[in-house]
C-alpha cells in the first residue's frame, strides 16, 4: 500500500483527510503522539478541534491516554490492532506497550517529521529499501543492514534503527538520527552504516536531531560526521587497519597471547579512536565491506558541492513532565 492508499482507507473511518494522513504518519514512524503535534502538522492552532480529535480516537477505541505529571499533558498511544490492520500493519510493533525511554524517543521521532510534513516519509524497512533501490541504483548488499545468527541460519535485517528516511519531491534523501547516546557511539555506527547509502543518494541531508537533556551536543555531532566520513583515510592506513582487525579479531585477549609482537601493540595505540571502535564492529559483521569506502572523498565532496547537508534539529520540546507513563506501561 502506498501512503495515499493508507490515508483513504483510514478516512473511510470517519476522518478528514488531515486527520487521515496524521494517524498514519504515527501508525508507520510511532505510535505515540501528543495533541500539539497534530496542531503542527497541520499548521493549526491547538484548539477545541485539536480537543476533539483526540477525545474522538480515545472515545471510538483506537486509542489509549495517558496522565502526565502536567495537569493538562496527555500522551496518546494509538494502538487498536484493526486500525493497524487496515493499513497493512497489524503486526506493527509500534502497538506495545512501551517504557517510557522508548515513548520519549519515539515522541522526538514524530516531532522531526512534523517539521516537514509534506515529504514522502518512508517508515518500514519493505519501503525504505523499494524506494532507495529505486532512487538511486544501490545495490541491496550495500543497503544499512545487520546480520543476525551464523552460516545458513544468518538473517539480515534492513534498516535496523527504524527511523525515518523522508524523500523530497526532487529526489533529495533525508536521513533523520535522534541522539539517545552523548558518547554518540551508537550515532558513529550508525554513520558507517548508511555511509554507502550516503554516497549513492544524488542529495541527502543528514538530519541530527538534538533534545534538550545533552545542551551543545549538536556541535559535536557535527563533528563526528567530519571525523566519521569526512576524513578519507590513505591506502597506507587502511592497509595497516585491515592488518589490525584481523589480529584482533584473532586473539581477544591479547594479554594471554604470546605471538603478538611490537606491531600490533603500536596498531592498537594507533586505532583506539572512537573512529576506528565503530569501523571494527562494522567489519566484523561485513568483513571488507566495512572498508570499502573508508576511502572515499564522495561524502566531502557532496557537503562541499552542497548536494550534501549536515543540520542539527534542536528540540525546544521538554519531556520530563511525561514521565508517569513509565508507571502507566
Amino acid at each position: 500500500m502506498t501512503f495515499d492508499d493508507r490515508v483513504q482507507v483510514v478516512a473511510k473511518k470517519g476522518f478528514t483527510d488531515r486527520q487521515a494522513r496524521f494517524l498514519v504518519t504515527v501508525m508507520l514512524h510511532s505510535g505515540v503522539c501528543v495533541p500539539r503535534q497534530y496542531a503542527r502538522f497541520c499548521g493549526i492552532v491547538h484548539g477545541e478541534k485539536t480537543r476533539k480529535f483526540f477525545a474522538k480516537l480515545v472515545r471510538l477505541g483506537y486509542s489509549s491516554m495517558y496522565d502526565c505529571r502536567h495537569n493538562r499533558a496527555r500522551i496518546y498511544h494509538v494502538n487498536q490492532r484493526a486500525l493497524y490492520s487496515a493499513i497493512g500493519e497489524a503486526d506493527s510493533r509500534l502497538r506495545r506497550p512501551l517504557a517510557l525511554s522508548h515513548a520519549i524517543q519515539r515522541l522526538m521521532v514524530l516531532d522531526a517529521i512534523v517539521e516537514d510534513p509534506d515529504l514522502v516519509w518512508l517508515g518500514t524497512g519493505e519501503e525504505k529499501a523499494a524506494h532507495l533501490t529505486a532512487l538511486t541504483r544501490i545495490e541491496p548488499t550495500n543497503l544499512p543492514h545487520v546480520g543476525v545468527g551464523q552460516g545458513d541460519a544468518r538473517i539480515i535485517r534492513y534498516f535496523p534503527e527504524r527511523l525515518p528516511i523522508g524523500i523530497h519531491l526532487a529526489g533529495r534523501g533525508v536521513l533523520v538520527y535522534v541522539v539517545a547516546d552523548p558518547w554518540l557511539d551508537e550515532f558513529r555506527v550508525f554513520l558507517e552504516r548508511h555511509a554507502a547509502l550516503l554516497r549513492a543518494l544524488p542529495a541527502w541531508t543528514l538530519r541530527i536531531v538534538v533534545p534538550p537533556q545533552f545542551p551543545g551536543i549538536g556541535q559535536r555531532a557535527k563533528q563526528v560526521v567530519w571525523n566519521q566520513l569526512m576524513t578519507p583515510l590513505r591506502a597506507e592506513t587502511l592497509d595497516e587497519l585491515r592488518w589490525y582487525f584481523e589480529q584482533a579479531h584473532a586473539h581477544p585477549t591479547p594479554s594471554r597471547c604470546d605471538d603478538l609482537d611490537q606491531r600490533f601493540y603500536e596498531a592498537r595505540d594507533a586505532f583506539s579512536a572512537p573512529r576506528f571502535k565503530a569501523l571494527y564492529r562494522m567489519w566484523k559483521q561485513d568483513g571488507e565491506a566495512a572498508l570499502a569506502g573508508a576511502g572515499s572523498h564522495r561524502i566531502s565532496v557532496a557537503v562541499e558541492a552542497g548536494a550534501g547537508r549536515v543540520v542539527t534539529l534542536d528540540l525546544g520540546h521538554r519531556y520530563g513532565h511525561l514521565s508517569p507513563l513509565v508507571a502507566v506501561a
